[in-house]
């Protein structure tokens, strides 16, 4: 599809950017390495036992669920190349004996790219074309019954999740692409005091696409983020770098690349 520059199916809905198509040997090798630095982390990494059919975004299985306290709530994809996905999300969560709080269902569409937690009572979702009114009213719902409060911030033009715009990285750290960001949510992030570093302009949109295993501890890709990685430093954030070039042209990340269930509150 050169119109996209890239690869893609317009009636099945999937695409993937580059000059060749997806190297799947490569894209596991990226993943195995991830998945062995979160280990050597002390993350506990469960694995969803098969991808769906023709699932190839599956690897960004953040966006099937959401973590909270007690549990989780299993989301329904937007997109309908993605459909499906939620079925091997479900089925992980049993084995592993996480409490499933809530699906979604009717017309509500969510995904967890659109959604992040900023303290125990307090988180953020993006209106979007993937995360829509009716989505965020399911998810709220349970969100409120856990004592939660839910902001929701609109997201410009296409852009589909927060995730890509505000990534927390530290109890009162985070990093904002202000040019994504409505004024009223950096002016609420300000006046609680938060840290807030920017995404430098020169720096790739996706290099705020990173992911926080520890506060101030933060994964990060190797090459994309030369002028984000020295904001970062010069704040005290500790950076580990990992090659996923392959597989973020699949159009997801580090951050994407997760479903977190439990954190250590510390």
């Amino acid at each position: 599809m050169p119109e996209i520059g890239g690869f893609g199916d317009p009636e099945k809905g999937w695409y993937f950017m580059g000059k060749t198509p997806p190297d799947l040997t490569a894209m596991q090798a990226a993943h195995d390495a991830f998945t062995a630095l979160l280990r050597s982390e002390g993350v506990d990494v469960i694995l969803t036992e098969k991808a769906a059919p023709g699932a190839l975004k599956s690897t960004f299985c953040r966006d099937s669920v959401i973590g909270v306290k007690g549990g989780a709530i299993v989301t329904r994809l937007a997109r309908r190349a993605r459909r499906g996905e939620e079925l091997m999300v479900t089925q992980a969560l049993a084995k592993a004996g996480c409490p499933i709080l809530g699906t979604l269902h009717g017309e509500a569409v969510f995904e967890g790219g659109g959604f992040a937690l900023i303290d125990e009572k307090t988180a953020v979702c993006s209106l979007s074309v993937a995360c829509n009114e009716e989505g965020i009213r399911q998810v709220e719902m349970i969100l409120n019954s856990l004592g939660v409060e839910l902001i929701k911030v609109p997201m410009p033009g296409y852009r589909i999740h927060i995730d890509g715009s505000f990534m927390m990285i530290d109890h009162e750290t985070a990093i904002i692409n202000i040019n994504e960001l409505p004024y009223f949510f950096i002016d609420r992030l300000k006046k609680r005091g938060m840290n807030l570093i920017e995404l430098p302009p020169e720096d790739n949109a996706f290099s705020l696409n990173c992911l926080a295993i520890a506060p101030g501890r933060v994964v990060m890709h190797a090459t994309r983020t030369p002028r984000l990685a020295e904001r970062l430093d010069k704040a005290g954030i500790t950076i580990l770098t990992l090659d996923y070039e392959c597989i973020e042209l699949n159009g997801g990340g580090i951050h994407c690349s997760t479903g977190p269930l439990a954190r250590d509150p510390n």
